[in-house]
C-alpha cells in the first residue's frame, strides 16, 4: 500500500477538480476485454500537452472521478474488476504546465517538498517521480492550486528517485466512450 500523504491528497482532488473545456479531436476508445474489465486507448500527439486525467462516471451526466493522472506517454489504461451489468463513461482531459525545482528536505517520516508558487490561475500542481533508473514522470501526488509546500511519504525504492513540482492548467477533454460490462 502506498503512503497515507499520497492517498490523503489523492482522496481531496476528487472533490476539487476544475472541469475541463469542450471537447477536441482526440478519440478515446474503450473494449471489453473480459466481461468486467475495460481497456481504453487514445492517442494526442498535440504539442505541449503534459499529461492527462482520466475520469470515469456511471452516469453521462456524471458525476465523474477521477482513475488517474497519467504522463503524456501512457496512451492505455485497464479498468480491472468492474461490476457487472454496468454502464461506464469514460473521458479524458488533457493538461499543460511548466515545471518546478522544488527544495526536498529529508525526514524520519518522508520527504518534504517546498517551492515557489510563481503560476497565475493554475488548476492545481502535480509532484511527479522519476525512479533512479526510469525514463519518465509519473504523477505521484496532485495538490490544489496556490499551493506551496507539500509531505510524501515514498515506498522504500522512491527514496532515492528524482522530483519535480509541476503547475497545471487543465485543457480540453476527449469524446466520452461508454461501455457496459458483461455477466
Amino acid at each position: 500500500m502506498r503512503g497515507k500523504a499520497r492517498i490523503a491528497v489523492s482522496a481531496a482532488l476528487i472533490l476539487a477538480l476544475p472541469a475541463c473545456s469542450a471537447e477536441p479531436e482526440q478519440p478515446l476508445r474503450g473494449a471489453l476485454t473480459t466481461p468486467t474489465d475495460i481497456d481504453l486507448d487514445w492517442r494526442d500527439e498535440r504539442p505541449g500537452i503534459a499529461g492527462h486525467v482520466l475520469e470515469f462516471a456511471t452516469e453521462e451526466a456524471g458525476p465523474y472521478t477521477v482513475l488517474k493522472y497519467l504522463a503524456p506517454q501512457v496512451t492505455s489504461y485497464r479498468h480491472p474488476d468492474l461490476m457487472p451489468h454496468t454502464t461506464f463513461y469514460y473521458r479524458l482531459c488533457s493538461y499543460r504546465g511548466p515545471t518546478l525545482r522544488p527544495h526536498r528536505a529529508d525526514r524520519p517520516d518522508g520527504l518534504r517538498f517546498t517551492w515557489t508558487d510563481r503560476s497565475s490561475q493554475e488548476d492545481g500542481f502535480l509532484l511527479e517521480l522519476r525512479e533512479r533508473d526510469g525514463d519518465r514522470y509519473e504523477p505521484v501526488a496532485v495538490l490544489p492550486s496556490n499551493t506551496e509546500a507539500t509531505d510524501f511519504v515514498p515506498l522504500p525504492d522512491e527514496r532515492h528517485a528524482v522530483y519535480r513540482v509541476r503547475a497545471f492548467v487543465l485543457g480540453e477533454r476527449s469524446n466520452t466512450a461508454r461501455l457496459t460490462t458483461g455477466e
